[in-house]
């Protein structure tokens, strides 16, 4: 587990940075939830098309595609941040376009359902069932992608949660194809209440800057309380199971372990 305990005591620097910065204002709940027309980028292809999922509902996917390209391509299959309350496709836009202009893969971004209004497992379930999806021959067909070359499951944040938890379900459900490389952002995954013990020592940012600018432990409270989930795959730290044959992390996935992946 990397050492990060030096950034608990804040540098200098940027001490005084956050008091001296001008009065924001703050979006609405239904602003951080905007669903914007596509702006066209060069280099790539930019659409969206719809999933079905268990619900008889259906799920947006943004897919991202470099016009170059028009074989079969790997799948990186994305999941976006926001608490499991905020956020969108417009969320991490600017990270899946660079990710889908430096690699050639096809990248596709998941409009999974947030809370309050859709409680644990719904957002997971969504997502879960989009990634069945592409795995099926449908799926591999509508997207024109070859899983054979790369079947890559990431996010940030709450999607690197969620990744997490489809990475132990899709293995204990045999899912073919399966998974290849798994790619976890500042992913969050479990309550700072059920820390294991084991890791005490090592978990403790949430306790010494529980204050910190962007996201308090306040806001880790409101989230996880929107969410109401005691669920296993919510929180994989506190999972009673092994953690064998999981697919790669992105160290050690070649598809991605060249490239830096974007801030």
């Amino acid at each position: 587990m990397a050492e990060y305990r030096h950034y608990a005591t804040p540098h200098p620097e940027w001490v005084d940075f956050p008091n001296n910065l001008p009065p924001g204002t703050k979006p609405s709940l239904g602003m951080t939830r905007d669903h914007d027309p596509i702006i066209p980028q060069e280099g790539l292809d930019i659409y969206e098309i719809n999933v079905p999922v268990r619900d008889n509902k259906s799920i947006t996917l943004r897919i991202y595609r470099q016009t170059a390209h028009n074989d079969a391509l790997p799948l990186f299959l994305y999941m976006h941040g926001g608490g499991y309350v905020t956020g969108g496709l417009e969320t991490d836009d600017v990270t899946c376009r660079a990710i889908a202009l430096e690699v050639p893969v096809l990248v596709a971004s998941v409009e999974y359902r947030l809370a309050p209004e859709h409680k644990f497992p719904v957002g997971f379930e969504d997502s879960f069932d989009v990634v069945r999806w592409a795995a099926s021959p449908e799926g591999q067909t509508t997207l024109n992608t070859d899983l054979s070359r790369g079947f890559i499951l990431g996010g940030t944040s709450a999607g690197a949660n969620f990744t997490a938890g489809i990475s132990h379900l899709a293995r204990d459900e045999g899912l073919i194809p399966g998974i290849t490389g798994i790619v976890f952002l500042a992913g969050s995954f479990c309550h700072p209440d059920v820390r294991p013990k084991k890791y005490l020592d090592r978990i403790l940012s949430v306790d010494e800057i529980n204050d910190a600018p962007g996201l308090t432990r306040k806001s880790i409270d409101y989230f996880a309380g929107t969410l109401l989930s005691d669920n296993a795959f919510h929180s994989i730290l506190i999972m009673q199971q092994d953690y064998m044959a999981l697919p790669q992390q992105t160290s050690d996935c070649p598809l991605f372990s060249s490239i830096p992946m974007p801030v």
